[in-house]
């Protein structure tokens, strides 16, 4: 027989098996540490990262940059014309001579002072014509109801104009930028065709005034004072013929400028070669610096010697545009793109 515990075969004597005899093994406890709750502080722990650590870096010297390098050799010519001293001089007159403007307006000269001057001046045949209490009235009131007026528009045209100068000047003197702005030369293109088109009107009006004057005198009949008359129509219609030429020549004049500043600005945009200053401009500049230069005596004795400084800066500002018509020319012809 065999054991029913451990499968032994059983003793032949009866006794029982050996497994039967062996003490009793106490039973092992294993002991299991209980599982501790994870504590959350924010982001797991598995994500933590330790905080980055700030030191003091040293100082750094970073090399000066070079200046910026013109596109094309057209925008290195114009960038050089408009940072030249010639055109900082032109700017710095211009802006004293709006300055100057704008004092004399402030200060206008007395009108019986004015009056006075005319009619010493006057033939004595036409003293009777003109009343002097009505040209001194005429006067007062253009001097009072013109005073803030004039102001006010010197400050908005000259002062745009003077920014044009200004904005044309840093921007090409600026070494960061390959190329000056063009939005002076937009400024004063603007004003071109504003002056253009009133010279043209006043050109048309000068004439419809002459033929309206003319038609009058025509047609009176002033006894013995007809020839005086007659003096006094032929010097007015001189007079208007002169005017009608000098405007003529004036809206030629800004046609040239209009013309010249959108070949400069075309230049700049494109880089494409721009054509020559035309040498018309310089001419008249020249021309109206020597009217101007005469005309200062006739305004300090008109007006006072206050606009003395006016007529001046006038007559360097006109001669100063000549010059930088003939600069422009020439450094287009060194640079070789003259056409």
């Amino acid at each position: 027989m065999y054991c029913t515990n451990c499968g032994r075969k059983l003793p032949e004597d009866g006794s029982p098996c050996v497994c039967r005899r062996q003490p009793a093994q106490p039973e092992q406890q294993t002991y299991t540490q209980p599982v501790q709750p994870q504590q959350n502080y924010g982001a797991p722990t598995q994500n933590f990262q330790m905080p980055p650590q700030y030191y003091a870096q040293p100082t750094v010297q970073y090399p000066v940059q070079p200046s910026v390098l013109p596109v094309t050799p057209v925008h290195g010519v114009l960038k050089s014309f408009f940072a030249s001293p010639l055109f900082l001089i032109t700017a710095i007159l211009f802006s004293a001579n709006l300055l100057f403007q704008i004092i004399a307006s402030l200060f206008p000269q007395d009108p019986a002072y004015i009056v006075n001057q005319i009619y010493s001046n006057l033939p004595y045949e036409m003293q009777f014509i003109i009343s002097p209490g009505d040209l001194y009235s005429t006067l007062s009131d253009a001097q009072s109801g013109t005073t803030v007026g004039t102001v006010i528009g010197m400050l908005i045209t000259g002062g745009l104009m003077a920014a044009a100068y200004w904005i044309t000047y840093t921007s090409a003197k600026n070494p960061s930028v390959p190329a000056a702005k063009t939005a002076g030369l937009t400024i004063m293109k603007v004003f071109s065709i504003i002056s253009l088109v009133v010279m043209s009107l006043a050109e048309v009006l000068c004439v419809v005034l002459a033929v309206i004057f003319g038609v009058a005198l025509a047609g009176n009949d002033y006894g013995y004072m007809d020839e005086v008359m007659s003096a006094i129509f032929v010097f007015l219609i001189a007079a208007c013929i002169i005017g009608f030429v000098v405007l003529i020549f004036e809206i030629i004049y800004e046609a040239k400028v209009i013309k010249m500043l959108n070949s400069a600005k075309n230049a700049m945009l494109t880089g494409m070669v721009p054509n020559k200053a035309s040498m018309f401009v310089a001419v008249i500049c020249f021309i109206s610096a020597a009217v101007s230069f005469f005309s200062i005596f006739g305004d300090a004795v008109l007006y006072g010697w206050i606009r003395v400084p006016l007529g001046l800066t006038s007559v360097a500002l006109n001669v100063l545009h000549g010059l930088l018509v003939l600069q422009f020319n020439k450094m287009l012809k060194n640079a070789g793109m003259a056409r």
